[in-house]
């Protein structure tokens, strides 16, 4: 009866033209629209170029600069330029700097985008805020061992270039393709929505002979669920492929996981259309396509779709909006992977969207099976 079920749920998937198409023909149909507007982005950023940074001495730190010295010139990790607090914000905003570095007796670090040069930069001051900390804990112990100390931290700046960036794409450009694909994971709704309905009976015939029909409604549930993920998974795919091959987009090299993004985002997106199914209230199937549309597309525009750098300015103000939304959660994973050479955070985002996924299919489940009807 399993089977039975999963395969007439599958066919029966495959004849709702409408979710197809937002999820395959508009996706690929945006995504073409958008390279032809912007071109080959991914020559942009072949060859690894020294990163210009602003300079604000608040209070001189000769050890700083001694390190500074060394990672510095054409053939270096950054091309430092002094300046005044002024000169270096109005740089900074004009794109001639890609960040200000205030030296201090303490080391801080300023950007206004989220890209490679800004992970460069961040990542160079963590590296020597963490190795100051370490030779003033040396001090304090030991205060003979002085010179050590000293050596030990204007040392080993050749690996500041070997930071942990991949080989993938890092063109800020790309960010709109990857919340195209994020968009069409959310667009699974749209065919979560409508199995939904079809298992109620108070909202279709179909409905109604399910509900009568001896098999389990956690069986219907199940099989609906497993049809629409092959299908909605198996559109990704497609919308993946075309990018990669037709348009040429680089997202790297790191095709299983990317795979396993495609599939828990189709996940999610589905859990999500079967929320909204399952809610009482409104009942009629165009209001909660309507809900599933502006949701979708809301998430989707927070997460770059339509403007690069609103996912980073929300980062920036509001950080938490951006570990809820599962566009963004999908469009960081994508810059993730191809971006750093760890998993660390793609981990972390996984694990929130199989959370949110979870949780949203759980309450979808609950609903639909404590459905009653006193006559059908």
């Amino acid at each position: 009866m399993f089977f039975h079920n999963l395969k007439y749920n599958f066919l029966y998937s495959l004849r709702a033209r409408v979710p197809l198409f937002w999820t395959l023909v508009f996706p690929i149909a945006l995504s073409t629209f958008m390279f032809m507007a912007f071109g080959k982005i991914n020559e942009t950023t072949e060859q690894f170029k020294a990163v210009p940074v602003g300079i604000v001495t608040v209070n001189d730190n000769a050890i700083f600069h001694q390190v500074l010295d060394e990672v510095s010139g054409e053939d270096g990790l950054l091309i430092p330029k002094e300046m005044t607090e002024d000169n270096a914000l109005e740089a900074l905003d004009d794109g001639d700097i890609d960040g200000i570095i205030y030296v201090d007796d303490k080391i801080s670090l300023s950007i206004n985008e989220n890209g490679i040069e800004q992970t460069i930069l961040s990542s160079f001051v963590d590296r020597y805020i963490q190795t100051q900390s370490t030779v003033m804990n040396i001090l304090e112990t030991d205060p003979a061992k002085i010179q050590t100390a000293a050596e030990k931290l204007t040392a080993g700046t050749p690996n500041y270039r070997e930071l942990t960036v991949s080989d993938g794409n890092t063109d800020n450009l790309v960010n709109y393709f990857y919340a195209i694909l994020a968009m069409s994971c959310l667009f699974a709704s749209f065919i979560g929505i409508s199995s939904t309905l079809n298992l109620q009976a108070n909202l279709s015939a179909l409905g109604v002979r399910r509900s009568v029909a001896p098999t389990h409604k956690s069986t219907l549930i199940l099989t609906s669920f497993i049809s629409n993920l092959v299908i909605q998974f198996t559109v990704e795919c497609l919308a993946f492929m075309y990018m990669i091959f037709i348009l040429g987009i680089n997202f790297g090299d790191k095709y299983p996981a990317i795979l396993l993004l495609l599939l828990i985002g189709s996940s999610l997106g589905l859990s999500m259309g079967m929320f909204i199914g399952s809610l009482s209230k409104p009942a009629g199937e165009g209001i909660k396509m309507g809900i599933g549309i502006s949701v979708s597309m809301t998430m989707s525009v927070l997460a770059d779709l339509c403007a690069n750098g609103i996912q980073n300015a929300i980062e920036h103000t509001i950080p938490l909006i951006n570990r809820i939304n599962p566009a963004a959660l999908i469009t960081d994973s994508f810059y993730a992977l191809n971006t750093f050479d760890n998993y660390e955070r793609f981990t972390r985002n996984m694990l929130i969207l199989v959370l949110i996924t979870a949780l949203l299919l759980t309450r979808a489940i609950f609903m639909i099976r404590r459905n009653r009807y006193a006559s059908i």
